[in-house]
Formats: structure tokens, sequence, C-alpha cells
């Protein structure tokens, strides 16, 4: 019994025989005009879970997979923290001490009209996951600018204040880690500022001293 093609098909074999390169990205098909099977693209979402885990020092492992997609694995101060800290509900805490300080900074260059820092400092990190807008998501900012200057001035002092229970040193390494996105030279320094920033957001009354002497 004799093949029959389709008309596509034998377009399809006539421009190959002319030697022209197939459209990137186009599916291959058999001479028979069926689609030919592919190898599926490897997730995106695995491939930045892989490069966590390389900046992490961590072999590729389903088990480091899964322990490299909280949040906390996506910036140089969040491994920083991660690698000293191994409760996880403590490493929620100090994370929150890191966004904080990001949204402080962040709103005071914008209140100030500062230019926009490097992309890849002071981006508030999320899920690998697509968010969408729900119930929780923040109005619609109306206040006015000298408003947004002064609660981003009063925010900005709180911070301060807060960092002021520990030495300088230390204020130096989480401004420069967490703001600037800069590798941790200094973990212990770090985990001490952000302690007191984490004693600040849960309102103790009494701050505890934190610095080294």
């Amino acid at each position: 019994m004799l093949k029959t093609y389709s008309k596509g098909a034998r377009r399809r074999a006539k421009k190959n025989s002319l030697g022209l390169p197939e459209l990137a990205g186009g599916k291959t098909r058999q001479p028979d005009g069926r689609l030919r099977p592919t190898v599926d693209r490897q997730d995106p979402a695995r491939l930045a879970l892989e490069v966590r885990c390389r900046h992490a020092g961590l072999e590729v492992t389903r088990a480091n997979l899964r322990e490299v997609r909280a949040q906390w694995c996506g910036c140089a101060a969040g491994r920083a923290m991660a690698s000293a800290v191994t409760d996880n509900d403590e490493r929620a805490r100090l994370w929150d001490a890191i966004q904080h300080m990001r949204r402080v900074q962040v709103s005071y260059d914008r209140a100030i009209g500062a230019p926009g820092r490097h992309a890849k400092c002071l981006r508030l990190l999320v899920p690998i996951e697509a968010l969408s807008a729900d119930a929780e998501t923040p109005p619609l900012d109306e206040r006015t600018d000298e408003e947004k200057l002064r609660d981003a001035n009063r925010a900005l002092m709180q911070l301060e204040g807060w960092l002021g229970y520990t030495d300088k040193t230390a204020r130096s390494e989480a401004k420069r880690v967490i703001v600037d996105d800069s590798e941790a030279r200094d973990i212990a320094g770090l985990l001490s500022a952000l302690l007191c920033i984490a004693d600040g957001l849960a309102g103790r009354r009494v701050m505890v001293w934190r610095g080294r002497a």
C-alpha cells in the first residue's frame, strides 16, 4: 500500500530538500505530517532553585531543592541568616526583620526623590509561584508627599533607634548586606542587628543590648 502525505508535509519536505532551516521554536514533524515527540524544556522554577543551591554551596538534590524554596534563600542577607539559624520559626522572624529594613529604606528613598538603587538591591523577594491580588493586598496609598516624607522619616529614625542596641560594626554590616545585597562577612554582627530589629517589631518595651565589646 502506497503512503500518502498531506500537502503540508510535502511542502516541509521540499523546504528541507532546499536546505532551508527550521523556524526557531517550531514543532518538528515526521514525514507523514504527525508531530514528532519532543523533550520537554526544564521548568524555569527548578532552574531558579538550582541556582539558589549553587549560591548556597549546596548539591542539587531533592532535599536541598526543597530547602532553598524558602524566600530567605534568594538574597545574600537571607542566605547568611539561614546558614547560622536552623529553626524555621526563628528564620521567619529574622526574615521579617530583613524585609522591614528594606521596606523602610525603599520608602525613605522614594520620599526624598532619590534615584533608584541598583536593580539587585532592596527588592522585596517573593515566592517563585505567581502572586495575585487578594483581600490582604494593601490599598492604594493616598497620602500626600508631605505625609509620605514624614512617615518615612519616622520609620527610618525608629529603625536607627533599634539598631542602636548593637555595636557600630554590626549596624554597618546589616546596612551593607541588607540594603546593598552584598555578601556577608560578619554573620554574627548581622544576626545581632537583625535580633534588635526583631525585638523592635515585637514591641518590646525594654530593649536588650546585643552589641559586642
